[in-house]
């Protein structure tokens, strides 16, 4: 392989499959990029076996080849370049790769792509055009709210949901419960469950992006066809949880809250929350005004808001991480809580809009 490549297109390049390289691996290539230089194009390819990024960047070849490179070293020598500069990579017959740029001279011992898995990024499976702008807003509104464990796969990723013109991403861990729907052009019928790992880097990519997004969903697979990017992901196995089931209309208690003021409270009061094992702080719903509360053995903390009250004044209790998550997302000025009884769940939903609901169990007050 002998190419000359653009510091600042590689540069970026290897931070977007960067984050599909396996930390923990018993597969030491895993740790690698493979580099597959042709057709004056180079072909960067990261993979832990259930997520799978590929690129492309326009280079001059003098030499195709293909090599695999530990990731770590090539991404810190190439950022540390010039970014108007221009690198030169050669790689000889013992897999040494020697990169130059302006007075610097890097050699790395690098292993043969013949080792690495076999990976081809074929699409195959049903091609579905989303907007980018609905796709972010799928995946930021409902990914925070799956799974952390694997105690129950399933339930560490996200159930999208595609059916008369409409895309419904779902996520749920047990204590909480987000939906999101968004309409899209697509007639048909299809479900996947996606791992919220994969669909936090597809969002990390798109973020800035305001264009069409080609997912391609296999039964076992989804892609994201970004510009010069694949993003492959394997879907999991297994049965999601009937959420819908889950939520029950109609409250007890209803109020509206400005969201900007109603996150600072919730920040200020969970200082002291974070003491406690399960972050608990209070809310007291009166007929005028909301109280939050904490306390810990280092002291206690007091918030209140104005409200205007619909239904029964109440006491409850909740994990102040739990509401945070959705605050720190929510773009909506106002929120409505919905309280369905001090032991029964809240539904969070947005003032002015009905395509988003979040749902949060309370916190049993001693």
């Amino acid at each position: 392989m002998k190419l000359s490549i653009s510091q600042k297109h590689l540069s970026k390049g290897i931070n977007i499959v960067n984050k599909a390289v396996s930390t923990r691996t018993t597969m030491p290539i895993l740790s690698g990029l493979l580099l597959e230089a042709r057709d004056n194009t180079l072909y960067l390819t990261a993979t832990d076996l259930d997520l799978g990024i590929k690129t492309s960047i326009n280079c001059n070849i003098e030499e195709e080849g293909s090599i695999v490179v530990n990731s770590r070293l090539l991404n810190d020598f190439i950022r540390k370049l010039p970014s108007s500069s221009s690198v030169k990579i050669n790689t000889d017959e013992n897999n040494k790769m020697e990169i130059k740029c302006e007075q610097s001279d890097f050699v790395i011992l690098c292993n043969s792509a013949d080792e690495y898995p076999d990976n081809t990024f074929i699409q195959e499976g049903e091609s579905i055009l989303v907007d980018s702008t609905k796709l972010q807003r799928l995946i930021k509104y409902t990914s925070f709210a799956a799974a952390q464990d694997n105690m129950k796969p399933v339930l560490t990723g996200c159930l999208m949901e595609l059916e008369d013109n409409k895309c419904v991403f779902a996520a749920i861990d047990g204590y909480r419960l987000a939906v999101k729907e968004e309409k899209i052009k697509y007639t048909g019928s299809s479900k996947a469950i996606i791992p919220s790992k994969s669909l936090l880097e597809v969002y990390r990519i798109i973020e800035d992006l305001e264009e069409d997004i080609e997912m391609v969903v296999s039964e076992s697979h989804i892609s994201f066809l970004v510009g010069d990017t694949v993003i492959m992901s394997n879907l999991l196995e297994g049965e999601f949880i009937k959420y819908k089931d889950i939520i029950k209309e109609g409250y007890v208690s209803k109020i509206k809250l400005n969201t900007s003021k109603f996150k600072n409270s919730i920040e200020r009061v969970s200082l002291l929350a974070k003491e406690d094992k399960n972050n608990l702080i209070i809310f007291k719903v009166n007929s005028d005004n909301l109280t939050i509360e904490s306390t810990s053995e280092y002291g206690n903390a007091e918030e209140i808001i104005d409200i205007d009250l619909e239904g029964e004044e109440l006491k409850i209790g909740f994990n102040s991480k739990y509401i945070l998550d959705l605050l720190k997302v929510v773009q909506s000025e106002e929120i409505y809580l919905e309280f369905q009884g001090n032991l029964n769940p809240c539904i969070v939903r947005l003032v002015g809009a009905n395509h988003f609901m979040y749902l949060v169990l309370p916190v049993r007050i001693g």
